[in-house]
């Protein structure tokens, strides 16, 4: 409670052209964090009022800036504990690409811990004032959009899975099943009949399956917190103000979004920092090029099998390059080749930004994409699960790298990755192509998502923004009263006709007889 006081002190002092904003992020998911967490500094640095919510304190205090620090992991140590075996893991995640019991289970289980805590309950009991709230609203964290309707203040949502139809779909964006590829498929560009019908299948299943099974799961569990009158969640995913999504045309092609939707590519690119003395001097003499390997932060080298590490260690064995090895294992555990460095960690960006890093071997994950195209690097990529294999398959669609599925993965398919991507020019002159694309904008993400959150809070919420296609219902919006009309129509034409041919025929089959009848 005292923390919160915080809050309604700054509301009174405040001028009238600062804000009071919220930031609702418990769930401790750091590599979503870090693409947002610059915009609440700069909101803060803006003179606006920030208070945020996580499991990540600010590196340094700031005016105008406060952090409560929460963390909703009951749910995360029961099902999200650190993997340890990769195909294990890829396995059980293969086994729930149809989800049910594990949706299920996710807002039954997270949400109590939320909805209980003395945080959450002092944000909404002591007449805190907020001008906006801005959170997540996905992976079980869209209960959470209540906060806008206890608080009577917009909601701003952010996605950082780039293309997300499951809520844009909320936001009254068009239907494009057609030729944008769903986030969980491994394909992209230029469809084929089959691969289109496998994408329709999952946006309409997953449709169907979120409005009239998942969201009234979550509808059923804040029932038991506030009772009495209230909206669905469906409903209030529709009165989201804005949508900010990590995408951009050069990252995964141009897509058509109403003005509510902003993309955003990411928040957190800046200057790189220069590099230690010891990194500095490696990369400076490497006369072949430097290839930088990481899969990210969940997929850590010791989960790979002894198989999967000898292939990476007999293939970068065989490079001229030298290599830099994100790796959480001691590098004695293994026989590493001379050409190959490693570290638990690596500043990615300053490693990419380099003028001798050649190559990006990666996850796929979409920050890590965005960095690789930032910097102009050439990407060969391995995927394991989320949006990394739709996201790998832009990037070949795109022509600025490769994609090893990892049941695809063997000596043979790695060496012929690496090799094709570092001698064909073609990738890195895709790659240069797609980075000026992706740096020429008419301001930078981060002014661009103040604007949009300022705006959103000067106008009430914005709701001017939204497309009539927001309220429409499914049947409307897909037209399936027009086409049930005119099918009606023509089903009753059709009879009409086949009655009238009927009659016509039989009148003179009918006269005919006689007729016969009497010349004979």
């Amino acid at each position: 409670m005292k923390l919160l006081t915080f809050v309604t002190v700054l509301s009174s002092a405040s001028c009238c052209s600062a804000y009071n904003i919220l930031v609702f992020s418990p769930y401790p998911t750091w590599s979503q964090y870090i693409q947002m967490e610059p915009l609440f500094s700069a909101l803060g640095l803006r003179g606006h009022n920030v208070t945020v919510v996580s499991p990540f304190p600010p590196k340094k205090e700031q005016s105008h800036f406060h952090h409560i620090h929460f963390v909703a992991d009951l749910y995360w140590k029961i099902k999200f504990s650190a993997p340890t075996s990769l195909k294990d893991w890829i396995a059980e995640i293969k086994d729930k690409r149809l989800p049910i019991d594990f949706w299920k289970e996710l807002p039954d289980a997270s949400m109590p811990e939320i909805l209980e805590s003395s945080v959450f309950q002092d944000l909404i009991h002591n007449e805190n004032k907020f001008d906006l709230v801005f959170m997540e609203v996905f992976f079980g964290q869209e209960p959470l959009v209540i906060l806008g309707h206890l608080l009577d203040a917009p909601v701003v949502a952010f996605a950082t899975f780039g293309h997300m139809p499951d809520i844009l779909r909320y936001m009254g964006a068009p239907n494009a099943v057609a030729y944008l590829s769903h986030f969980n498929v491994d394909y992209a560009g230029s469809l084929s009949l089959t691969q289109r019908l496998e994408n329709a299948w999952i946006h309409y299943r997953t449709m169907l399956y979120d409005e009239y099974w998942y969201y009234p799961q979550h509808d059923a569990v804040l029932a038991k917190y506030f009772p009495g009158p209230l909206p669905s969640i469906s409903d209030m995913l529709r009165n989201i103000s804005l949508f900010f999504l990590t995408a951009n045309t050069a990252v995964d092609g141009a897509k058509i979004y109403p003005p509510n939707v902003i993309e955003l590519p990411v928040l957190h690119l800046k200057d790189p920092a220069p590099l230690d003395k010891e990194l500095d001097v490696i990369m400076n003499n490497a006369q072949d090029g430097v290839i930088y390997f990481s899969f990210g932060s969940i997929v850590t080298p010791s989960i790979l099998g002894e198989e999967e590490t000898q292939i990476f260690l007999s293939v970068l064995k065989e490079l001229n390059q030298t290599v830099l090895w994100k790796t959480d294992w001691n590098s004695t555990s293994h026989d590493i080749p001379k050409n190959v460095y490693t570290r638990d960690w690596f500043d990615q960006k300053s490693i990419l930004a380099h003028p001798r890093c050649v190559l990006f071997l990666t996850h796929g994950g979409l920050s890590s994409l965005m960095e690789a195209i930032n910097y102009a690097v050439p990407v060969v990529g391995m995927s394991v699960f989320g949006d990394q294999p739709k996201n790998l398959a832009y990037a070949e669609y795109l022509g600025y790298g490769l994609h090893i599925p990892h049941k695809d993965l063997t000596q043979n398919s790695l060496r012929r990755a690496l090799r094709t991507v570092l001698q064909d020019s073609r990738f890195k002159e895709n790659i240069n192509r797609a980075s000026k694309i992706f740096q020429d904008k008419p301001m930078s993400s981060l002014d661009t998502a103040i604007y949009w959150i300022e705006y959103a809070i000067r106008h009430k919420g914005a709701h001017h923004l939204k497309p009539l296609a927001v309220r429409m219902p499914w049947y409307q919006l897909f037209l399936l009263d027009i086409i049930t009309v005119c099918f009606t129509i023509f089903v009753v034409l059709s009879y009409l006709m086949f009655k009238m041919i009927s009659l016509l025929l039989r009148k003179y089959f009918t006269r005919s007889r006689p007729l016969k009848e009497k010349s004979n």
